[in-house]
Protein backbone atom coordinates (compact mmCIF):
# COMPACT_ATOMS: atom_id res chain seq x y z
CA UNK A 1 0.00 0.00 0.00
CA UNK A 2 1.14 3.54 -0.74
CA UNK A 3 0.58 6.47 1.59
CA UNK A 4 -0.84 9.34 -0.47
CA UNK A 5 -0.23 12.76 1.02
CA UNK A 6 -0.72 16.22 -0.40
CA UNK A 7 2.17 17.90 -2.20
CA UNK A 8 3.27 21.39 -1.28
CA UNK A 9 1.71 22.80 -4.44
CA UNK A 10 -1.62 21.18 -3.68
CA UNK A 11 -1.64 21.38 0.10
CA UNK A 12 -4.14 23.27 2.18
CA UNK A 13 -2.38 22.90 5.52
CA UNK A 14 -2.48 19.14 4.89
CA UNK A 15 -6.11 19.54 3.86
CA UNK A 16 -7.15 21.05 7.16
CA UNK A 17 -10.25 23.13 6.92
CA UNK A 18 -9.68 26.53 5.33
CA UNK A 19 -13.24 27.48 4.49
CA UNK A 20 -14.90 30.24 6.42
CA UNK A 21 -17.17 29.32 9.32
CA UNK A 22 -17.23 25.54 8.74
CA UNK A 23 -17.67 23.69 12.04
CA UNK A 24 -17.87 20.15 10.64
CA UNK A 25 -16.91 18.12 7.62
CA UNK A 26 -19.11 19.08 4.67
CA UNK A 27 -21.85 16.93 3.22
CA UNK A 28 -21.06 16.05 -0.39
CA UNK A 29 -23.88 15.64 -2.93
CA UNK A 30 -22.54 14.48 -6.29
CA UNK A 31 -25.11 14.76 -9.12
CA UNK A 32 -24.28 13.13 -12.45
CA UNK A 33 -26.51 14.17 -15.35
CA UNK A 34 -26.17 11.44 -17.97
CA UNK A 35 -25.22 12.59 -21.51
CA UNK A 36 -25.73 16.26 -20.58
CA UNK A 37 -24.86 18.45 -23.55
CA UNK A 38 -22.55 21.45 -23.21
CA UNK A 39 -25.20 23.82 -24.57
CA UNK A 40 -28.10 22.33 -22.61
CA UNK A 41 -28.36 24.70 -19.67
CA UNK A 42 -30.24 27.97 -19.36
CA UNK A 43 -27.27 30.34 -19.08
CA UNK A 44 -25.98 29.02 -22.43
CA UNK A 45 -29.24 28.33 -24.26
CA UNK A 46 -32.56 30.23 -24.04
CA UNK A 47 -34.33 26.99 -24.99
CA UNK A 48 -33.51 25.44 -21.64
CA UNK A 49 -35.44 26.02 -18.42
CA UNK A 50 -32.94 25.22 -15.68
CA UNK A 51 -33.41 27.66 -12.78
CA UNK A 52 -31.63 25.43 -10.25
CA UNK A 53 -28.54 24.80 -12.37
CA UNK A 54 -28.47 28.45 -13.42
CA UNK A 55 -28.44 29.41 -9.73
CA UNK A 56 -25.50 27.06 -9.20
CA UNK A 57 -23.72 28.91 -12.02
CA UNK A 58 -24.56 32.34 -10.60
CA UNK A 59 -23.91 31.61 -6.93
CA UNK A 60 -21.27 28.89 -7.18
CA UNK A 61 -18.29 27.91 -9.31
CA UNK A 62 -18.46 26.83 -12.96
CA UNK A 63 -15.52 24.80 -14.24
CA UNK A 64 -14.72 26.52 -17.54
CA UNK A 65 -12.20 23.98 -18.85
CA UNK A 66 -13.58 20.71 -17.56
CA UNK A 67 -12.97 17.36 -19.26
CA UNK A 68 -14.53 13.93 -18.92
CA UNK A 69 -14.35 10.78 -21.04
CA UNK A 70 -16.36 10.16 -24.25
CA UNK A 71 -18.73 7.60 -22.69
CA UNK A 72 -20.31 6.81 -19.36
CA UNK A 73 -18.49 3.85 -17.78
CA UNK A 74 -14.98 5.33 -18.23
CA UNK A 75 -16.05 8.66 -16.71
CA UNK A 76 -17.80 7.06 -13.75
CA UNK A 77 -14.81 4.83 -13.07
CA UNK A 78 -12.53 7.87 -13.28
CA UNK A 79 -14.74 9.94 -10.93
CA UNK A 80 -14.67 7.17 -8.33
CA UNK A 81 -11.04 6.00 -8.57
CA UNK A 82 -9.11 9.17 -9.43
CA UNK A 83 -7.42 7.08 -12.12
CA UNK A 84 -7.50 7.26 -15.92
CA UNK A 85 -9.00 4.55 -18.15
CA UNK A 86 -5.50 3.58 -19.28
CA UNK A 87 -4.96 2.43 -15.69
CA UNK A 88 -8.40 1.04 -14.77
CA UNK A 89 -8.87 -0.76 -18.11
CA UNK A 90 -12.34 0.73 -18.70
CA UNK A 91 -11.99 2.47 -22.07
CA UNK A 92 -15.62 2.24 -23.24
CA UNK A 93 -19.13 1.76 -21.94
CA UNK A 94 -19.85 -1.67 -20.47
CA UNK A 95 -22.36 -3.78 -22.45
CA UNK A 96 -24.80 -5.31 -19.99
CA UNK A 97 -24.34 -8.81 -21.44
CA UNK A 98 -20.57 -8.92 -20.82
CA UNK A 99 -19.19 -10.42 -17.61
CA UNK A 100 -16.77 -7.66 -16.63
CA UNK A 101 -16.60 -4.47 -14.61
CA UNK A 102 -14.38 -2.03 -12.78
CA UNK A 103 -11.56 -4.21 -11.38
CA UNK A 104 -12.08 -5.21 -7.77
CA UNK A 105 -8.60 -4.08 -6.73
CA UNK A 106 -9.59 -0.46 -7.44
CA UNK A 107 -10.51 1.43 -4.25
CA UNK A 108 -13.38 3.88 -4.74
CA UNK A 109 -14.13 7.33 -3.33
CA UNK A 110 -16.85 6.18 -0.87
CA UNK A 111 -14.40 3.79 0.79
CA UNK A 112 -11.94 6.62 1.36
CA UNK A 113 -14.74 8.85 2.67
CA UNK A 114 -15.90 6.17 5.10
CA UNK A 115 -12.44 6.36 6.66
CA UNK A 116 -13.14 10.07 7.20
CA UNK A 117 -16.38 9.31 9.03
CA UNK A 118 -18.81 9.69 6.13
CA UNK A 119 -22.03 7.76 5.59
CA UNK A 120 -22.18 6.81 1.90
CA UNK A 121 -25.18 6.10 -0.31
CA UNK A 122 -25.70 5.65 -4.07
CA UNK A 123 -28.83 6.34 -6.09
CA UNK A 124 -29.46 5.87 -9.82
CA UNK A 125 -27.22 4.52 -12.55
CA UNK A 126 -24.25 2.25 -11.76
CA UNK A 127 -22.79 0.90 -15.06
CA UNK A 128 -19.55 -0.38 -13.54
CA UNK A 129 -20.32 -4.10 -13.53
CA UNK A 130 -22.85 -6.44 -11.96
CA UNK A 131 -22.10 -9.96 -13.20
CA UNK A 132 -21.05 -10.81 -9.64
CA UNK A 133 -22.28 -9.22 -6.43
CA UNK A 134 -18.76 -8.04 -5.62
CA UNK A 135 -18.94 -5.57 -8.51
CA UNK A 136 -22.13 -3.87 -7.31
CA UNK A 137 -22.25 -0.63 -5.28
CA UNK A 138 -22.60 -1.93 -1.72
CA UNK A 139 -19.46 -4.03 -2.16
CA UNK A 140 -17.55 -0.96 -3.42
CA UNK A 141 -17.93 1.38 -0.44
CA UNK A 142 -21.60 2.39 -0.49
CA UNK A 143 -23.85 1.55 2.44
CA UNK A 144 -26.98 1.41 0.30
CA UNK A 145 -27.99 1.49 -3.36
CA UNK A 146 -31.24 2.10 -5.20
CA UNK A 147 -31.05 2.16 -8.98
CA UNK A 148 -30.10 0.19 -12.06
CA UNK A 149 -26.95 -1.70 -12.95
CA UNK A 150 -26.77 -1.35 -16.75
CA UNK A 151 -26.26 1.71 -18.95
CA UNK A 152 -29.82 2.61 -19.93
CA UNK A 153 -33.47 1.56 -19.86
CA UNK A 154 -37.00 2.86 -20.25
CA UNK A 155 -37.77 5.69 -17.84
CA UNK A 156 -41.16 4.20 -16.99
CA UNK A 157 -40.73 0.48 -17.70
CA UNK A 158 -37.21 0.21 -16.21
CA UNK A 159 -36.48 -2.45 -18.81
CA UNK A 160 -33.61 -2.93 -21.25
CA UNK A 161 -34.23 -5.49 -24.00
CA UNK A 162 -37.12 -6.87 -21.96
CA UNK A 163 -35.06 -7.23 -18.76
CA UNK A 164 -36.29 -5.36 -15.67
CA UNK A 165 -33.35 -3.58 -14.04
CA UNK A 166 -34.19 -1.64 -10.90
CA UNK A 167 -32.77 -2.87 -7.62
CA UNK A 168 -32.45 -2.03 -3.97
CA UNK A 169 -29.48 -2.97 -1.81
CA UNK A 170 -30.45 -1.79 1.68
CA UNK A 171 -27.15 -2.49 3.42
CA UNK A 172 -23.44 -2.86 2.80
CA UNK A 173 -22.22 -6.07 1.11
CA UNK A 174 -25.77 -6.79 0.00
CA UNK A 175 -25.66 -9.70 -2.42
CA UNK A 176 -27.69 -12.87 -2.81
CA UNK A 177 -30.67 -13.12 -0.44
CA UNK A 178 -30.30 -9.41 0.33
CA UNK A 179 -30.55 -7.47 -2.94
CA UNK A 180 -34.15 -6.80 -3.96
CA UNK A 181 -35.82 -6.22 -7.34
CA UNK A 182 -37.92 -3.04 -7.10
CA UNK A 183 -40.98 -4.36 -8.94
CA UNK A 184 -43.21 -1.70 -7.38
CA UNK A 185 -41.43 1.00 -9.41
CA UNK A 186 -42.85 -0.17 -12.74
CA UNK A 187 -44.75 2.63 -14.49
CA UNK A 188 -43.18 5.46 -12.46
CA UNK A 189 -40.70 7.94 -13.97
CA UNK A 190 -37.18 7.23 -12.77
CA UNK A 191 -36.37 10.87 -11.97
CA UNK A 192 -39.23 10.96 -9.49
CA UNK A 193 -38.17 7.65 -7.95
CA UNK A 194 -34.57 8.75 -7.52
CA UNK A 195 -35.63 12.10 -6.06
CA UNK A 196 -37.81 10.36 -3.48
CA UNK A 197 -34.94 8.04 -2.54
CA UNK A 198 -32.51 10.93 -2.12
CA UNK A 199 -34.99 12.80 0.07
CA UNK A 200 -35.52 9.69 2.20
CA UNK A 201 -31.74 9.27 2.67
CA UNK A 202 -31.24 12.93 3.62
CA UNK A 203 -34.12 13.07 6.09
CA UNK A 204 -33.16 9.77 7.72
CA UNK A 205 -29.53 10.86 7.95
CA UNK A 206 -30.46 14.11 9.67
CA UNK A 207 -32.85 12.33 12.02
CA UNK A 208 -30.56 9.48 13.02
CA UNK A 209 -26.97 10.74 12.62
CA UNK A 210 -26.94 14.54 12.32
CA UNK A 211 -23.36 14.71 13.60
CA UNK A 212 -22.05 12.59 10.68
CA UNK A 213 -21.16 13.92 7.22
CA UNK A 214 -23.10 12.48 4.25
CA UNK A 215 -21.83 11.49 0.81
CA UNK A 216 -24.65 11.00 -1.71
CA UNK A 217 -23.80 9.72 -5.19
CA UNK A 218 -26.87 10.81 -7.19
CA UNK A 219 -26.47 9.38 -10.70
CA UNK A 220 -29.52 10.44 -12.71
CA UNK A 221 -30.89 8.60 -15.72
CA UNK A 222 -31.68 11.93 -17.40
CA UNK A 223 -30.91 12.77 -20.16
CA UNK A 224 -29.74 9.47 -21.61
CA UNK A 225 -31.77 7.86 -24.41
CA UNK A 226 -34.60 6.97 -24.80
CA UNK A 227 -36.10 10.44 -24.95
CA UNK A 228 -38.95 10.27 -22.44
CA UNK A 229 -40.35 12.92 -20.13
CA UNK A 230 -43.49 13.71 -18.20
CA UNK A 231 -46.28 15.48 -20.08
CA UNK A 232 -46.16 18.53 -17.80
CA UNK A 233 -42.52 19.33 -18.60
CA UNK A 234 -43.11 18.78 -22.33
CA UNK A 235 -46.21 21.00 -22.29
CA UNK A 236 -44.31 23.89 -20.69
CA UNK A 237 -41.97 23.97 -23.71
CA UNK A 238 -44.61 23.71 -26.45
CA UNK A 239 -44.21 27.36 -27.53
CA UNK A 240 -40.46 27.52 -26.93
CA UNK A 241 -39.08 24.66 -29.06
CA UNK A 242 -40.59 23.57 -32.39
CA UNK A 243 -38.58 20.40 -32.99
CA UNK A 244 -40.35 17.58 -31.07
CA UNK A 245 -37.17 15.63 -30.28
CA UNK A 246 -35.40 18.71 -29.00
CA UNK A 247 -38.49 19.67 -27.02
CA UNK A 248 -38.67 16.33 -25.20
CA UNK A 249 -34.93 16.45 -24.56
CA UNK A 250 -35.28 19.93 -23.04
CA UNK A 251 -38.15 18.62 -20.91
CA UNK A 252 -35.84 15.87 -19.61
CA UNK A 253 -33.27 18.52 -18.67
CA UNK A 254 -35.99 20.55 -16.92
CA UNK A 255 -37.13 17.48 -15.02
CA UNK A 256 -33.69 16.73 -13.59
CA UNK A 257 -33.14 20.42 -12.82
CA UNK A 258 -36.36 20.44 -10.81
CA UNK A 259 -35.30 17.25 -9.03
CA UNK A 260 -31.93 18.71 -8.04
CA UNK A 261 -33.74 21.83 -6.84
CA UNK A 262 -36.07 19.73 -4.68
CA UNK A 263 -33.11 17.91 -3.11
CA UNK A 264 -31.47 21.25 -2.35
CA UNK A 265 -34.71 22.41 -0.70
CA UNK A 266 -34.73 19.34 1.55
CA UNK A 267 -31.08 19.89 2.47
CA UNK A 268 -32.05 23.42 3.49
CA UNK A 269 -35.08 22.23 5.46
CA UNK A 270 -32.88 19.85 7.44
CA UNK A 271 -30.26 22.52 8.10
CA UNK A 272 -27.65 20.69 6.02
CA UNK A 273 -27.30 22.90 2.95
CA UNK A 274 -25.12 25.54 4.58
CA UNK A 275 -22.44 22.92 5.16
CA UNK A 276 -22.79 21.08 1.85
CA UNK A 277 -20.81 20.84 -1.36
CA UNK A 278 -23.28 20.20 -4.18
CA UNK A 279 -21.79 19.18 -7.52
CA UNK A 280 -23.55 18.77 -10.86
CA UNK A 281 -21.54 17.22 -13.67
CA UNK A 282 -22.03 15.47 -16.97
CA UNK A 283 -20.38 12.12 -17.62
CA UNK A 284 -19.69 12.85 -21.32
CA UNK A 285 -20.82 15.18 -24.07
CA UNK A 286 -24.38 15.26 -25.32
CA UNK A 287 -25.36 12.46 -27.69
CA UNK A 288 -25.65 13.81 -31.24
CA UNK A 289 -24.31 12.20 -34.46
CA UNK A 290 -21.69 9.70 -33.28
CA UNK A 291 -23.94 7.47 -31.17
CA UNK A 292 -27.42 7.35 -29.63
CA UNK A 293 -28.65 10.83 -30.73
CA UNK A 294 -31.27 12.16 -28.34
CA UNK A 295 -31.80 15.84 -29.20
CA UNK A 296 -28.80 17.19 -27.28
CA UNK A 297 -26.61 20.11 -28.30
CA UNK A 298 -22.93 20.73 -27.59
CA UNK A 299 -22.79 24.06 -29.44
CA UNK A 300 -20.30 25.61 -30.14
CA UNK A 301 -18.18 22.49 -29.70
CA UNK A 302 -17.57 19.90 -32.40
CA UNK A 303 -18.78 16.31 -31.96
CA UNK A 304 -20.56 14.54 -29.14
CA UNK A 305 -20.75 11.43 -27.02
CA UNK A 306 -18.54 8.57 -28.31
CA UNK A 307 -16.07 11.00 -29.93
CA UNK A 308 -12.88 12.57 -28.62
CA UNK A 309 -13.76 15.92 -30.12
CA UNK A 310 -14.42 18.68 -27.60
CA UNK A 311 -18.16 18.06 -27.86
CA UNK A 312 -17.66 14.55 -26.54
CA UNK A 313 -15.18 15.31 -23.79
CA UNK A 314 -15.48 18.92 -22.63
CA UNK A 315 -18.34 19.05 -20.20
CA UNK A 316 -20.30 21.18 -17.79
CA UNK A 317 -19.58 20.99 -14.08
CA UNK A 318 -20.96 23.26 -11.37
CA UNK A 319 -20.05 23.47 -7.68
CA UNK A 320 -22.65 25.03 -5.39
CA UNK A 321 -21.26 25.57 -1.90
CA UNK A 322 -21.82 29.23 -0.99
CA UNK A 323 -21.07 28.72 2.71
CA UNK A 324 -18.07 26.45 2.07
CA UNK A 325 -16.34 28.06 -0.92
CA UNK A 326 -15.98 31.84 -0.57
CA UNK A 327 -15.11 32.31 -4.26
CA UNK A 328 -17.90 32.39 -6.83
CA UNK A 329 -17.52 32.61 -10.60
CA UNK A 330 -15.57 30.82 -13.33
CA UNK A 331 -12.68 28.52 -12.52
CA UNK A 332 -10.59 28.76 -15.67
CA UNK A 333 -7.96 26.14 -14.86
CA UNK A 334 -7.89 22.66 -16.39
CA UNK A 335 -9.95 20.16 -14.40
CA UNK A 336 -10.29 16.48 -15.30
CA UNK A 337 -12.76 13.83 -14.15
CA UNK A 338 -9.88 12.15 -12.27
CA UNK A 339 -9.44 15.25 -10.12
CA UNK A 340 -12.69 14.87 -8.19
CA UNK A 341 -11.38 12.16 -5.86
CA UNK A 342 -8.34 14.00 -4.45
CA UNK A 343 -10.20 17.33 -4.51
CA UNK A 344 -13.14 16.02 -2.52
CA UNK A 345 -10.93 14.11 -0.10
CA UNK A 346 -9.13 17.36 0.64
CA UNK A 347 -12.50 19.08 1.09
CA UNK A 348 -13.41 16.30 3.53
CA UNK A 349 -10.33 17.06 5.61
CA UNK A 350 -8.30 13.97 4.72
CA UNK A 351 -4.66 14.62 5.63
CA UNK A 352 -3.45 11.48 3.86
CA UNK A 353 -4.83 8.10 2.91
CA UNK A 354 -3.72 4.64 1.83
CA UNK A 355 -3.80 3.85 -1.88
CA UNK A 356 -2.82 0.58 -3.49
CA UNK A 357 -2.21 2.24 -6.87
CA UNK A 358 -0.99 5.74 -7.82
CA UNK A 359 -3.63 8.36 -8.56
CA UNK A 360 -3.87 10.39 -11.76
CA UNK A 361 -6.06 13.07 -10.20
CA UNK A 362 -4.90 16.45 -8.92
CA UNK A 363 -6.19 18.16 -5.78
CA UNK A 364 -7.82 21.45 -6.80
CA UNK A 365 -9.46 22.29 -3.48
CA UNK A 366 -6.97 25.03 -2.50
CA UNK A 367 -7.23 26.58 -5.98
CA UNK A 368 -11.04 26.51 -5.83
CA UNK A 369 -11.02 28.17 -2.41
CA UNK A 370 -8.57 30.88 -3.35
CA UNK A 371 -9.34 31.25 -7.09
CA UNK A 372 -5.77 30.48 -8.08
CA UNK A 373 -4.52 28.69 -11.16
CA UNK A 374 -4.77 24.96 -11.77
CA UNK A 375 -1.65 22.85 -11.53
CA UNK A 376 -2.93 20.47 -14.22
CA UNK A 377 -1.04 20.86 -17.51
CA UNK A 378 -2.55 18.05 -19.60
CA UNK A 379 -5.90 16.37 -20.19
CA UNK A 380 -6.54 12.82 -21.28
CA UNK A 381 -9.47 12.71 -23.71
CA UNK A 382 -9.93 8.94 -23.91
CA UNK A 383 -10.61 6.48 -26.70
CA UNK A 384 -13.23 7.13 -29.37
CA UNK A 385 -15.80 4.41 -29.99
CA UNK A 386 -15.95 4.95 -33.73
CA UNK A 387 -12.33 5.47 -34.81
CA UNK A 388 -9.96 4.24 -32.07
CA UNK A 389 -7.61 7.04 -31.14
CA UNK A 390 -6.08 8.50 -28.04
CA UNK A 391 -5.84 12.25 -27.69
CA UNK A 392 -3.83 14.37 -25.31
CA UNK A 393 -4.04 18.11 -24.85
CA UNK A 394 -0.85 19.71 -23.60
CA UNK A 395 -0.44 23.42 -23.02
CA UNK A 396 -3.37 24.31 -25.25
CA UNK A 397 -2.11 22.21 -28.19
CA UNK A 398 -3.80 19.02 -29.36
CA UNK A 399 -1.82 15.98 -30.51
CA UNK A 400 -3.55 12.87 -31.80
CA UNK A 401 -1.73 9.55 -31.37
CA UNK A 402 -3.28 6.92 -33.58
CA UNK A 403 -3.64 3.41 -32.22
Amino acid sequence: MLRWAWSASGSCAACAYLWIGAAAKPHIIFHIIDDWGFHDIGFRSPEMQTPTLDRFHQQGITLEHYYVLPTCSPSRATFLTGRMPVHTGLHSKLPYHEARGLPLDEVLLPSYLQEEGYRTHAVGKWHLGFHRSEYTPTFRGFESFYGYYAGGQGYFTHQLDGIFDLHRQPQQNCGQNCSQVAWNAEGRYSTKLFTEEAIHIIRRHHREEPEKPLFLWQAWQNVHAPIQAGKLFIHRLRDRIADPTRRIHAAMVSAVDAAIGRINDVLAEEGMLQNSIVIATTDNGGAIHECMPNGASNYPLRGGKCSVWEGGTRGTALIYAPSVLPYQGLFRGLFHAADWLPTLLCAAGAKSYQVSKPLDGINHWPALQQNTSSTRKDVYYGTAAAWSSTTWKVGGRVTVVWS
